[in-house]
């Protein structure tokens, strides 16, 4: 029996493939979504998120985000002025107010020509138009890329902190600090810190999504170093400049931590209700091949 010509020729030896670290398509992306931090996006059986979506199935998934966002952001809202009550009502007088007097004086005994200048670049990278700059870009990046899910987590944490610190420290009418102010002062009160709390939830929001996106291990430690640094630099510097008192960034923190569990929570329950819809939809409407199975 004579072999074909084909079963003659030696096949080429195989060749390994070249690890990519980048992975931005669609494809790679669910098919690497397993064991990185993308999976915040995405919800597990019988969580919170999964009920919700059962809840609110017969909703569009956008509506069933933006309730949620809303809920989030009363509750957020219910506690920082809460705890801005506690501060500005109840510790009035005692051991706290008297820390936070002497942190304001130790922050202006530490202004040098240097400090004041490094202290500008910190507040503006946590301002409003500074905030909103960066995250346009990057959710105009993530449309360009089909990145929804991404697109709708920044947008979500980003609309509950605002809204959040807009309401508390309108109705927290607290005064700023006793000492000269290196800053204008907005027309809103000094509880909570809006530029630390919004610097926290948009740069931790940002190493989120960059993080899921990416597979450098260095890239992602960098990204991860500047989420960490960043508010802490903007912090400091509505500090130095006399805009705010310590325990104002203590409710920021609170805003942006509440924020940054609401936001992945209306992701995943929009999520939830798209599965939903789509596998009711699936046994509403069979599939040729299995229309022919059906006797």
């Amino acid at each position: 029996m004579r072999s074909r010509p084909s079963e003659l020729m030696p096949r080429p030896p195989s060749r390994p493939t070249d690890p990519q670290p980048f992975c931005l398509s669609h494809n790679c992306l669910r098919a690497s979504s397993v064991g990185n931090q993308s999976g915040i996006l995405e919800p597990s059986p019988d969580t919170l998120a999964e009920r919700l979506g059962g809840h609110l199935r017969t909703h569009r998934p956008i509506v069933a985000g933006v309730v949620i966002v809303l809920v989030g952001s009363i509750v957020m809202a219910a506690l920082a002025m809460g705890l801005g009550l506690l501060i500005t009502k109840v510790l009035v007088g005692g051991a706290v107010e008297r820390w936070d007097h002497s942190g304001n004086q130790w922050f202006v005994a530490q202004r040098t020509p240097l400090l004041n200048s490094w202290t500008n670049v910190g507040s503006e990278l946590g301002a409003t138009f500074t905030v909103i700059g960066v995250a346009a870009l990057a959710c105009i990046i993530l449309a360009i890329g089909r990145h929804w899910r991404e697109f709708g987590f920044i947008v979500a944490c980003l609309v509950i902190e605002a809204s959040v610190s807009f309401t508390t420290s309108t109705l927290i009418t607290r005064t700023r600090p006793d000492v000269p102010r290196l800053d204008a002062a907005q027309p809103t009160g000094s509880f909570p810190s809006g530029h630390t709390a919004a610097a926290i939830v948009l740069y931790v929001s940002l190493a989120l999504v960059i993080t899921s996106l990416v597979r450098s291990t260095l890239l992602r430690g960098l990204t991860w170093l500047l989420a960490i640094a960043l508010p802490i630099y903007v912090g400091f510097s509505r500090l130095y400049q006399g805009m705010h008192h310590p325990t104002d960034l203590i409710g920021s923190a609170v805003i942006a931590v509440g924020s940054l569990l609401f936001g992945p929570l209306a992701c995943r329950a929009a999520v939830a209700v798209t599965d939903r819809r789509t596998n009711v939809a699936g046994r509403t409407h069979p599939s040729p091949s299995e229309a022919k199975a059906v006797p």
